[in-house]
């Protein structure tokens, strides 16, 4: 099942990305989705906590272009996850990984990459009594944070589940 979205960015870095697919001889898609998971390696830098999302600022004397994406659901999350630890809409943070990561995406294509992105990403959830706790994953902890958690509030381990 795919989840189809759009992101609204200049023309130029439409440009941008679809001379990277060519090159590449990867998907509009797979770009992009390359290009978050890149993002997300910095997001600490990125990250504001406790404010409004930010959009990319209007720009009259530049063309713009609403581009369809067609994500897997969990690439779909991952951009949500972005999203909201960025406090940036998924469009203002495509065109900036576009102006910042693309060169470097681009050659790890050419060279042969990882075709499994979000292989690392999951989500964990339990209950401690009555409160629901979400556990977002970008990697692989040395063991899973939400049987910590359990067991350092002395909830029940077994109770835990991913999603």
């Amino acid at each position: 099942m795919y989840i189809e979205t759009t992101v609204h960015i200049k023309i130029e870095i439409l440009d941008r990305l679809l001379e990277a697919s060519a090159v590449a001889g990867e998907s509009k898609r797979n770009i992009i989705s390359t290009l978050m998971r890149r993002l997300s390696e910095d997001y600490e830098k990125l990250a504001v906590p406790w404010k409004r999302i930010k959009y990319q600022k209007r720009d009259k004397n530049n063309k713009w272009k609403r581009v369809h994406v067609t994500l897997l659901p969990d690439e779909y999350e991952f951009f949500q996850d972005l999203r909201k630890a960025c406090k940036s809409s998924v469009s203002r943070l495509v065109a900036f990984a576009v102006e910042k990561y693309l060169d470097e995406i681009v050659a790890e294509f050419i060279k042969g990459t990882d075709n499994y992105r979000y292989s690392n990403y999951t989500i964990s959830y339990f209950k401690n009594k009555g409160v629901v706790c979400l556990i977002h994953y970008w990697g692989i902890p040395e063991k899973p944070l939400s049987r910590y958690f359990m067991q350092s509030i002395g909830g029940d381990a077994a109770g835990a589940r991913d999603a």
